[in-house]
């Protein structure tokens, strides 16, 4: 499937945005980390799309749920970023884990920048 008709699909199946502010902006440049401390850079944009330098790079879409932000790719993978002692969260969950359980992981995540076209 092309990523562009996977992502069209994300934004038509998911449920409307629900607006919380969370404690802080998600908008931006953000370097998220592997469970094995390597990092990735993840773009979150205001039309609620997001895009990462993983891998291939992942595509999606990001929407707020309470004061937690959720972010859903058309890989497969999801991840939340939430706020906690004083700097920011990633839980990850893989392709076909249980949403309700552990995630595949949990690590740092840093807010480098509010403009998501910014430079790392």
């Amino acid at each position: 499937m092309p990523r562009s008709l996977a992502l069209a699909l994300l934004l038509l199946l998911s449920p409307a945005t629900a607006r919380a502010d969370g404690g802080f902006q998600p908008v931006g440049l953000w370097r998220f980390f592997h469970t094995d401390g390597s990092a990735f850079l993840a773009r979150l944009r205001p039309d609620q799309s997001a895009t990462t330098d993983f891998g291939q790079g992942e595509v999606g879409i990001w929407r707020w749920e309470g004061d937690r932000v959720r972010l859903y790719y058309t890989d497969g993978w999801d991840d939340v970023l939430y706020r906690r002692d004083g700097g920011f969260r990633k839980s990850g969950w893989a392709p076909g884990a249980d949403r309700c359980g552990t995630p595949s992981n949990d690590t740092a995540a840093e807010h480098l920048s509010a403009d998501p076209a910014a430079k790392p």
